[in-house]
This record gives C-alpha cells, structure tokens and sequence, in this order.
C-alpha cells in the first residue's frame, strides 16, 4: 500500500504547502487546513504522491491531482466540503489514475 501526502501549491505565486504522509493507505484523511493566499487569475493544484516512490525517478509516486482555476475556484468557495476527481498531470500520460479528494475552500478578507 502507499504512503500517501499531497502537495498544495498557487499557480502563480508559488506558494506550497505539504501534508503529512499517511502510512499504508488507500484513504488517507489529513485534515489539515492551510491559509493560501490566492489572486484573481491564480489556480491552484493539489497532487497526491506515494512517498515510498518519490525519489526513485522523476515523476515516480504520483497518484493523481486536481487543478481548480480561477472560476472553479469562485464556484467552490465558502460551499462547504466538495468531493474532486483525481486526474493526471498530463493527458498523455499512460499510468492510470483513479481516486478522488475532499477540499473545502474558505474566504476571508485579506487583513492589511
């Protein structure tokens, strides 16, 4: 079974954010929340890795992402958990990909 973790990183500004690896495990539940701050034309990308892969080759351990654009994300904010299909990086790639992610997407005003 994987170790699954995933990373959260803003297309755009670069900002990155990792969970947890999860041992041995088809379902992971990291909970974890991060403050993200997010432009107008920003996107974000969530991809699940298995840990026990990454570093045996470039690439190797991906398990699927998801990629929210700037109107999906203004359609998922503030609608409480949504459950996401995991797709692959690039539609030529031949490794299968199934699984899905739970995310929910918060707003507040940017403070200064």
């Amino acid at each position: 079974l994987p170790d699954p973790f995933a990373k959260i990183v803003v297309d755009g500004s670069g900002q990155c954010h990792s969970t947890d690896t999860v041992k041995n495990t088809l379902d992971p539940k990291w909970n974890q929340h991060y403050d993200l701050y997010v432009g107008k034309t920003d996107s974000i990308t969530i991809s699940v890795w298995n840990h026990k892969k990454i570093h045996k080759k470039q690439g190797a351990g991906f398990l699927g992402c998801v990629r929210l654009l700037s109107n999906a994300i203004s359609r998922l904010k503030d609608t409480g958990y949504q459950r996401l299909d995991l797709c692959k990086l690039n539609p030529s790639d031949t490794d299968a990909v199934r699984g899905q992610i739970v995310v929910s997407l918060q707003t507040r005003d940017r403070i200064g």
